[in-house]
């Protein structure tokens, strides 16, 4: 008779974390809404950083238009003092904020999403023709996370992934 070792692996803690990563996989809502208000944060950077990378300057009709045309020139042609400050403050996508602050995130047990209630909106973002018959060509000043194939831009795609590694640790107790 040969003498049998026998070892009884107590698994209960982590039957029990499997249970609650399947759950945490199968609502992801509280990930959704974390996700969400991190592509605002970063849609609020590339805004403030005027794109990332850097976006096409404003053309020279858009600064003349925000100084108020022919009233920001003096006599002899030069910018008037109060033109010239206002001029170096020019931020683009910015003019009036109204653009920055309708942007809205939203989110699901399966999505994040941001938009904009601004018909403008899409044009800023992919550029395009604007105007009467397409008149004026914009350039594409993308503010959202997303590169023009689509894709996250690389901080949004890393805050992306952290956010759910964090919220299936804490599913797992780790």
């Amino acid at each position: 008779m040969s003498d049998f070792v026998s070892i009884t692996i107590d698994d209960r803690q982590l039957q029990a974390t499997l249970r609650n990563l399947e759950r945490a996989g199968g609502d992801l809502t509280p990930a959704m809404r974390k996700i969400s208000q991190t592509l605002l944060k970063i849609t609020e950077d590339n805004l403030e950083a005027e794109g990332r990378p850097k976006w096409a300057p404003l053309a020279e009709s858009t600064k003349l238009a925000r100084l108020g045309g022919k009233k920001a020139f003096k006599k002899n042609g030069e910018f008037k003092a109060s033109a010239q400050r206002q001029l170096s403050n020019f931020r683009i996508l910015q003019h009036s904020g109204q653009l920055a602050s309708s942007v809205t995130p939203d989110y699901d047990s399966t999505q994040a999403v941001l938009g904009s209630n601004k018909v403008y909106a899409a044009i800023q973002h992919f550029g395009g023709e604007a105007g009467r018959g397409g008149s004026v060509e914009l350039p594409a000043r993308p503010y959202f996370p997303m590169t023009a194939d689509g894709e996250l831009q690389p901080e949004a795609r890393e805050e992306v992934l952290d956010t759910v590694l964090r919220h299936l640790k804490s599913a797992a107790g780790v």
